[in-house]
């Protein structure tokens, strides 16, 4: 009963092992299959494993090209105009934005990689500075024409000289060997002749009509004409016109002066008479009130009166017209004292070379101090953006010290951001203070230049003048 029952408990045993390792066969049958799918799949390729990148500030853009020079570039200015160009750089300026660009930086840089990102955000633009210096001229010329043996009024006056001439018969009288009215001619030709060629002038006769008489009285004092009337002074012209002057009559010095207004041609500034007279008005005109008219006119006049072997009651009398005509009277007695009083008022002509000598120094002075603006212009602001440049730097590399909470190789960039300082600062200073002693100098030499030459030309129209 024992040994059956032994086999019974084997046989239920076997029993249940079978059912189980069935069982197991159904349920790892699935996987097995999905296992066998998957390995009929072509495997996926794994990236392979890298060390992390760095991440940098952004290169900015590239720069354009820079204009023409008139130097080379010394190597320091190469550099710097190499350099990038911060792109929150001057007026874009943005500390919170810089920051969160900092914050991609790394805590491994070295000293000048550091600088380097920073001027990515920060660096200032100096070429255009550098533009400067390189195309700086501190030359100083001064641009004006030298006057010639021909007087030239300034373009902004136009002058009429108004030359009248006494034909009364009393100019048959001589002096020196010669009739007044010879000497006269001769003297207002040469004076003629030095007058200014852009101005206008006009020759007028008086009393050169009839004769002496008292039947001739009234066409004698009627008669008054404009031998010459044009732009500068014409020899042949001028010459022809004197040539017809004979001394006849009276003396209507008033209807000369009356008629005047006649010959003064429009857009004149200016009118400047000269009555070549050797006596007083005989013809009842009121010469003192018709001197005073034209000094009241709208054309600034003035009346000269020069007194050709005057007795000393016509003095006074010729006196009264040129005081009424705001003009200045002179008595000569002789063909030589009217030659150099004529003379002497074209010495107040003759100004061409003070005047060109006094607007060369003053263009002189001006290009000078031009420059030397422009010189110290540039060195300071370039002085002034670099030390902007270098306290946003430093702003920056305290941000990054504070953020990586160490010092090391951050708090070595402050030397990096100090030099650059003062570099730029020096090379400003040393190209800017440069440029302007240049231009100093070359604009003292060219003012005592101009100087030099005025006075030259000054004396050499003086010399001619009294060779005449």
């Amino acid at each position: 009963m024992r040994k059956e029952m032994m086999m019974l408990l084997l046989l239920v045993m076997m029993v249940i092992g079978c059912s189980q390792q069935q069982s197991v066969d159904v349920q790892s049958a699935p996987v097995q299959q999905e296992i066998a799918k998957q390995e009929d799949q072509p495997k996926r390729e794994e990236a392979p494993v890298t060390e992390t990148a760095v991440t940098l500030v952004e290169e900015p853009p590239a720069r354009e090209a820079l204009p023409p020079l008139k130097r080379e570039l010394t190597a320091f200015e190469l550099s710097l105009a190499n350099q990038p160009i911060g792109k929150y750089a001057g007026e874009n300026y943005d500390e919170q934005k810089i920051n969160q660009e900092l914050d991609k930086l790394p805590a491994d840089l070295s000293a000048d990689q550091y600088l380097q990102e920073l001027l990515k955000l920060m660096g200032e633009d100096y070429r255009p500075h550098i533009v400067t210096f390189a195309n700086f001229d501190s030359s100083v010329e001064v641009d004006l024409a030298r006057p010639t043996e021909d007087i030239m009024l300034p373009e902004d006056k136009r002058t009429h000289f108004a030359l009248l001439i006494d034909a009364s018969g009393s100019m048959k009288g001589k002096v020196g060997g010669k009739t007044k009215m010879a000497a006269a001619k001769e003297a207002i030709d040469q004076f003629a002749a030095m007058l200014p060629k852009n101005a206008t002038i006009s020759l007028r006769v008086y009393g050169h009509k009839g004769s002496g008489s008292d039947q001739d009285k009234a066409l004698s004092c009627g008669s008054t004409e404009v031998f010459y009337s044009q732009a500068g002074y014409e020899a042949k012209a001028f010459g022809e016109a004197l040539a017809k002057i004979e001394p006849a009559g009276w003396t209507p010095i008033a209807k000369a002066l009356e008629a005047v207004k006649q010959d003064i041609p429009p857009n004149t500034t200016e009118t400047i008479v000269y009555v070549v007279s050797d006596g007083i008005e005989t013809c009842g005109g009121n010469a003192v009130e018709a001197a005073k008219t034209l000094g009241q006119s709208k054309i600034q006049t003035v009346v000269n009166i020069i007194g050709f072997d005057v007795d000393n009651d016509g003095q006074r009398m010729l006196k009264q017209v040129a005081d009424a005509g705001k003009g200045v009277y002179i008595t000569v007695q002789d063909e030589k004292a009217l030659k150099q009083y004529l003379r002497g008022e074209y010495n107040k002509l003759k100004l061409a070379w003070y005047e060109w000598k006094e607007k060369g120094k003053a263009q002189a002075l001006d290009m000078k101090e031009e420059k030397k603006k422009l010189a110290h212009e540039t060195k300071d602001k370039i002085k002034v953006m670099v030390e902007e440049e270098k306290q946003r730097l430093l702003r920056a590399r305290e941000y990054l010290k504070q953020r990586f909470n160490r010092k090391g190789e951050i708090m070595d960039t402050d030397t990096a951001i100090i030099d650059r300082k003062q570099q730029i600062w020096q090379y400003a200073v040393d190209v800017g203070n440069g440029l302007w002693r240049e231009s100093v100098d070359n604009g003292n030499e060219q003012w005592r230049g101009i100087i030099k030459e005025g006075n030259q030309g000054a004396r050499d129209a003086i010399e001619k003048r009294d060779s005449q």
